[in-house]
C-alpha cells in the first residue's frame, strides 16, 4: 500500500498591482520594465496556470507564417532524429553539470514535443525511467524508459496516481523547458516568468527527492531576484547557464538547483 502523502497545495499569494491590471488590460504600460513588490499576508492573485493560458489581445492577422528558428541547431536536430533544437540545450547543461545519470528517475515538465525526453531516456538508460507531461499531446515513443501524460502540470493528484503505477514516489531531478505565453513586451514576459518559474518550484517540492536536481527556464530581467531568492532557500547550489543553442539576443537563461534541502 502507498504511503504517499497528500499533494501539497500551491500556496503562492500576490498582491493586486499595477503589473497586474497591465496584464488585464486595464492599464497602459508607460515603461519596458516594472519592479514588482510583494507584500506578506498580500491577497491570492493570478494562479501560474492562468499565466499559461493567458494570451495577447488578438491582432490582426498579417498572413505572416510562425516564425521558426532554422539555424545549424534546427538542421542538426532533425539529422540526429531530435524533435527540436532544444535538445542541444540540455544536451549542453547535461555535459556541463552531469546532473543525469544512469538509473535516475527525472520528471520532465511541459515535455512537448518530446526532445527532452529523448536526451533524458539516453542520459538514464535501460535501468531508469522518464516521465513527460505536457498539456498538448506527445507523440509516442519506441524508448521503454519514457512514459507520458497529457496533463495540466498544476493539477497535480493525477500525476502522482501515474507515477505511483510506475512504482515512483518521488523523482531524482525534475526538467521543465516551459515558458509562459510572450506579449513582445519584454517586462511582462519577463516578470510571467518569473512567476511561472514560483509555481514550478512549487511543483518541485511535491516530486522531487531531498538533494534532488531541478532544472528551470528563465527568462531574465528585473524581477529574477524574486526568483532567485526562494532559490537559494531551497538549494544548495544554483548555476545560471546560457546554451550555445540559445539565440544571441534571448534573455532566456537555464537555472540548474541542485542539493535540494528538505
Amino acid at each position: 500500500m502507498s504511503t504517499t502523502k497528500p499533494p501539497k497545495k500551491l500556496t503562492r499569494t500576490r498582491r493586486r498591482t499595477k503589473m497586474d491590471k497591465i496584464l488585464a488590460g486595464e492599464a497602459p504600460i508607460k515603461q519596458k520594465n516594472i519592479r514588482m513588490t510583494r507584500s506578506p499576508g498580500a491577497a491570492p492573485q493570478k494562479k501560474a496556470r492562468d499565466i499559461i493560458v493567458e494570451t495577447p489581445k488578438k491582432k490582426k492577422k498579417t498572413g505572416k507564417p510562425q516564425y521558426i528558428v532554422r539555424d545549424e541547431y534546427f538542421y542538426e536536430a532533425k539529422k540526429l532524429g531530435y524533435r527540436a533544437r532544444s535538445a542541444f540545450k540540455l544536451l549542453e547543461i547535461q555535459e556541463k553539470y552531469d546532473i543525469i545519470k544512469p538509473w535516475m528517475k527525472v520528471f520532465d515538465i511541459a515535455s512537448a514535443p518530446g526532445s527532452w525526453l529523448q536526451v533524458l531516456s539516453k542520459a538514464v538508460g535501460p535501468t531508469g525511467m522518464v516521465v513527460g507531461v505536457d498539456i498538448q499531446k506527445i507523440a509516442g515513443f519506441g524508448q521503454q524508459n519514457i512514459r507520458v501524460l497529457q496533463w495540466d502540470v498544476f493539477v497535480t493528484e493525477p500525476i502522482i496516481a501515474f507515477l505511483e503505477k510506475l512504482g515512483i514516489v518521488q523523482v531524482d531531478c525534475v526538467t521543465s523547458d516551459i515558458a509562459a505565453h510572450t506579449t513582445g513586451q519584454t517586462g511582462v514576459d519577463q516578470y510571467r516568468s518569473v512567476e511561472l518559474n514560483l509555481a514550478i518550484l512549487d511543483i518541485a517540492d511535491i516530486f522531487l527527492k531531498k538533494w534532488g536536481t531541478l532544472v528551470l527556464k528563465v527568462f531574465v530581467g528585473e524581477d529574477v531576484n524574486d526568483l532567485i531568492g526562494p532559490i537559494k532557500d531551497r538549494y544548495t547550489v544554483l548555476h545560471k547557464c546560457k546554451p550555445k543553442a540559445v539565440r544571441e539576443r534571448s534573455f532566456e537563461e537555464y537555472f540548474v538547483c541542485q542539493g535540494k534541502k528538505s
